[in-house]
């Protein structure tokens, strides 16, 4: 897929968009140019207050219509990419959290959601990427693997709350990381990581070596 960004002479933008059979196997993209909805999104995005300043009620309802298809298909998409961002990247929680301008909390509640609902029909992710199996079989290994990540939660959790300044830590997605805590007056975490110098670590991220 390939797209450019111009200036025309008279100092109005041009964007023009190519993508092959490829980039779009169900005509997804196709469709929602050519039923219009790219034209509702477009109008209703940089003037949001003016809700696109439909003609009559078939063009509000036509406009209303595209929007609501794409929230939908962007939504499904959102949470394919918190399934990857978790499960195949081992991001944190901060992480999903700022990718969704949400806290940790609200961003792990719903992970947990979205990872139930793709094993309702047999779907789940790991380090490799995405798979399928029998949905009873991959529920049980979600249901396990969330719990298990829980408990992993819950006792880093309570190791870092007794964590002080001089223990030595190892990076949570990476054991052979290593480094010295420290805290800021304001009570962040700043890990002196060995080779690598200071830098402020989210709690998440340390696990206390033993």
């Amino acid at each position: 897929m390939e797209h450019k960004l111009t200036t025309t002479e008279d100092g109005q933008s041009e964007l023009t968009i190519r993508w092959s059979k490829e980039d779009d196997p169900m005509g997804f993209l196709y469709g929602w140019v050519s039923r219009g909805y790219l034209e509702s999104f477009l109008r209703t995005l940089p003037k949001p207050g003016e809700g696109g300043n439909p003609t009559d009620a078939d063009d509000a309802y036509h406009m209303a219509l595209g929007l609501n298809w794409l929230a939908e298909h962007a939504d499904r998409r959102l949470e394919l990419l918190l399934l990857l961002l978790r499960d195949q990247f081992g991001a944190s929680w901060g992480t999903l959290g700022a990718a969704l301008d949400a806290p940790r909390s609200t961003a792990k509640s719903r992970y947990q959601k979205v990872a139930k609902d793709y094993a309702e029909h047999g779907d789940y992710v790991d380090e490799t990427g995405i798979h399928s199996g029998p949905p009873a079989e991959v529920k049980k290994l979600v249901a396990d693997r969330l719990k298990s990540r829980d408990t992993q939660d819950k006792a880093i959790e309570n190791a870092v709350s007794r964590l002080k300044a001089g223990d030595r830590v190892r990076d949570r997605r990476d054991p052979a990381r290593q480094g010295t805590a420290a805290k800021t007056a304001l009570g962040q975490w700043v890990i002196d990581w060995d080779g690598e110098g200071e830098l402020l670590t989210s709690g998440e991220d340390i696990v206390p070596l033993d």
